[in-house]
């Protein structure tokens, strides 16, 4: 039996923080009773995907009726309304409708929960059991919602076992790819499923929902907001954890060090970054999302647009940097970090793409 986690609350309407778009076009399809039975939602790491497909899921089983006062049923509100059962036990994962399907998700075949754990790809296993579930009818909702979060990590045999449930779906059935882009997916299964795109999201909206729904105080709101570089996730699991400040602040020393550093320091630090990968994949991913910034301030600050910088603390530092390295130096280095988090994330060999990332970032 597959089991949902998710850590959104149901405090009302959608959660998802920017992405108007996106949540525009789901809340049409459903007004307009055009809903897919299979959607691919993809963007940046922590922009919000998760929390829209759990936000979509709600809307599709809410019962925004139940809170209707008698007599009133136009003045109901909007799904997903938050209040109603549904939305409120979708939230707290505990609807039996709704599934998120991970790497780590325990399978029928799993002897312990340890070994589900260990998994770093969704396995066929995991496919046949969304399908076994999904050729029974809704037990308490109007329709059954499975989640395959990180589907860019499912094998060639699960890819080809999903085929087959995208092209024969059954009616009471929505299926939701979460992955970083279309291109890390199988084309056979995006081509099935209606593409959803996240953006990141400007920061004045983060630190609107930061003060706004967590009470943070505006110029902590806007700081986070700043080093969130978009990604709303982020923001609040910093608020949560304000170690995840001091962690990002490390990872900026070691990335300006390394492009001070000649070879032998450069791959040193790709073998680090490669047991780091095998043993916390997010944050290595995240210290390869550290470079993109790292780089970008660099790049701010040879065009005197210090006020756009992130780092502001390094400032010297990287203006330094700046001076030193050009224009194209500073395009290669991008798009050699670029290449590297596209091949892990396509589960290439990690130790061979952080050395040809070292190789390629010039260095001063």
């Amino acid at each position: 039996m597959l089991t949902a986690s998710t850590d959104v609350r149901s405090s009302g309407q959608w959660q998802t923080i920017g992405n108007r778009a996106a949540i525009t076009l789901l809340n049409g399809a459903i007004k307009q009773q055009r809903v897919s039975h299979a959607y691919l939602f993809i963007g940046p790491n922590r922009v919000g995907k998760r929390t829209l497909a759990i936000d979509f899921a709600r809307a599709l089983n809410c019962n925004a009726q139940e809170v209707a006062a008698p007599g009133w049923g136009d003045l109901q509100p909007d799904p997903p309304c938050g209040q109603c059962s549904a939305c409120d036990r979708i939230a707290r994962s505990n609807f039996a409708d709704v599934q998120i399907i991970t790497s780590a998700t325990q399978t029928s075949k799993d002897s312990n929960p340890q070994a589900a754990q260990r998994r770093t790809m969704i396995g066929i296993d995991l496919i046949k059991d969304l399908q076994s579930d999904a050729i029974l009818e809704p037990y308490e909702g109007r329709v059954k919602v499975f989640i395959i979060d990180e589907a860019n990590r499912m094998s060639q045999d699960a890819a080809n076992a999903l085929l087959k449930t995208l092209e024969e779906p059954p009616s009471s059935v929505h299926i939701i790819l979460i992955a970083p882009s279309a291109d890390s997916v199988p084309e056979t299964i995006a081509s099935r499923c209606h593409l959803v795109r996240l953006r990141s999201v400007p920061p004045e909206t983060i630190a609107d929902s930061l003060i706004e729904r967590h009470d943070v105080p505006q110029a902590e709101a806007q700081t986070l907001a700043k080093m969130s570089m978009g990604a709303p996730g982020w923001a609040i699991a910093a608020l949560n954890d304000p170690s995840l400040i001091d962690t990002r602040k490390q990872s900026a020393s070691r990335i300006i060090d390394i492009i001070r550093a000649d070879l032998p320091d450069r791959f040193d630090y790709a073998f680090e970054m490669t047991r780091e990968f095998r043993r916390d994949r997010a944050s290595a991913l995240d210290e390869i999302a550290r470079w993109l910034e790292i780089l970008r301030d660099i790049a701010m600050l040879q065009n005197d647009l210090n006020q756009h910088i992130v780092f502001g603390d390094r400032i010297e530092e990287l203006s330094d940097l700046a001076k030193q390295l050009t224009t194209e130096d500073i395009a290669r280095a991008s798009s050699a970090v670029q290449n590297t988090r596209d091949a892990l994330m396509s589960n290439a060999y990690p130790q061979l793409a952080f050395d040809a990332m070292m190789l390629e970032v010039p260095n001063v």
